[in-house]
């Protein structure tokens, strides 16, 4: 695929870049919704057909996460109170472990769903391809996410400056999961008459790490929608320039899918809604999704994995197919490493289909800025995003060349 020269490009994603950070876009909001309306009339400059799938999610998970550690930390502290409570405490620590466990995977969400969901939009433009032997879906986030205290850019300033630049995944979320087995542990070594040795120390620090994630969750919910330049209008920016590029020379083997997907920072909803309406269509077409996150920190980055409790691999196809472009010498600085985030690359990971994210990281390792005010179209690297776009254009040819054998 030939790419326009870079000034033109890189004009047209700094162009998008700023028309998508002019909306306010909450998961699941208004002003994720006139997003999605300005994502398909990009499309439709283009002579595309988008469509606008509505779907129903409820994303603040702030409140869903936030209850999971307040009652665990309320059953923690029943069973430091009295003995009696202790049996009723454990099973409601190990219930809330379960539960935070399903909906960290987007797997079964039944707590969150005691919550009213609202509407939000996936755009879904195709390039039709009859004779197609594979569907290719590329893909990023519409939403913005939350800023919070949590997110400040000094904490992780501080990090580096006392250990060094990331070299791998820390422990996020691992350590409320840690809390409330630590409650469920707690609770029934009491229940059971066990030494108190065993006990009491585990329920404090499992009450006290559960009180202070709700307090910082909560802390998310009271602050405001980020720009999101990076997070993810780079992303957005990509695939409407791979849209641009792809409708003036269509890959002869492939069918291409091109999605703006809502409600990703509330938790992959947008995502799971698309596979829900589109992954039966798709099975007998041998799908490939290639997703964009985060392209302008800097170092363009090819993700192996993802989750926040358990580590998924992507599926080995994917990875190869990203591995052998990051062999070729224009391609040689492109790093690759597992995340403890998620990405709407995990949902088809989890269905069996090869699915990668391509993102990027600055000199010290990390997404900069992360959730933060500052994430604005100023502080992009455009030449990363640029980047990111020629890299992927590769992989979308030997993909083709594939798909035609």
């Amino acid at each position: 695929m030939n790419l326009s020269p870079d000034g033109d490009l890189r004009q047209r994603l700094d162009a998008d870049i700023r028309g998508l950070c002019q909306f306010e876009r909450g998961s699941a909001s208004e002003g994720e919704r006139q997003a999605a309306e300005w994502m398909a009339s990009r499309f439709r400059e283009m002579g595309l057909e988008p469509e606008l799938e509505e779907f129903r999610f409820y994303p603040d998970y702030w409140i869903d996460w936030g209850a999971h550690a307040a009652l665990a930390a309320l059953a923690g502290a029943a069973a430091l109170a009295s003995p009696r409570a202790a049996r009723a405490s454990a099973l409601a620590g190990g219930l809330l472990a379960a539960s935070f466990w399903g909906d960290l995977h987007a797997g079964c969400r039944w707590f969150r769903g005691i919550f009213p969901t609202r509407p939000s939009y996936n755009v879904l433009a195709r390039l039709p391809n009859p004779r197609a032997r594979r569907v290719l879906i590329i893909s990023a986030h519409l939403d913005a996410a939350h800023s919070g205290a949590v997110f400040h850019p000094a904490i992780a300033n501080w990090v580096v400056q006392r250990f060094g630049p990331f070299k791998g995944p820390g422990p996020i979320l691992q350590l409320p999961f840690a809390a409330m087995l630590a409650v469920a542990g707690g609770s029934l070594a009491r229940s059971l008459g066990l030494p108190r040795w065993l006990w009491r120390n585990p329920l404090r620090v499992g009450v006290a790490l559960n009180a202070l994630t709700a307090a910082l969750l909560a802390d998310i919910g009271r602050s405001p929608v980020v720009p999101g330049a990076n997070d993810d209008a780079t992303g957005i920016a990509a695939v409407l320039a791979l849209a641009h590029e792809l409708r003036r020379s269509p890959p002869a083997n492939l069918e291409v899918w091109f999605l703006g997907v809502g409600c990703e920072e509330g938790g992959m909803g947008g995502m799971v809604a698309f596979g829900r309406q589109h992954f039966p269509e798709l099975s007998s077409r041998q799908p490939f999704v290639l997703n964009f996150e985060v392209l302008g920190s800097g170092k363009l980055d090819i993700m192996e994995g993802e989750g926040f409790l358990k580590l998924y691999p992507y599926h080995p196809e994917a990875v190869g197919l990203a591995a052998e472009v990051a062999r070729e010498p224009a391609f040689g600085d492109v790093g690759s490493r597992v995340i403890r985030f998620e990405t709407d690359a995990l949902v088809p990971t989890r269905h069996g289909i090869p699915a990668i994210t391509v993102a990027s990281v600055n000199e010290d390792g990390y997404v900069s800025p992360y959730h933060w005010p500052t994430d604005d179209p100023d502080t992009i690297d455009l030449a990363s995003v640029e980047r990111g776009v020629a890299f992927s254009s590769r992989m979308i040819e030997l993909l083709d060349q594939r798909a035609a054998g």
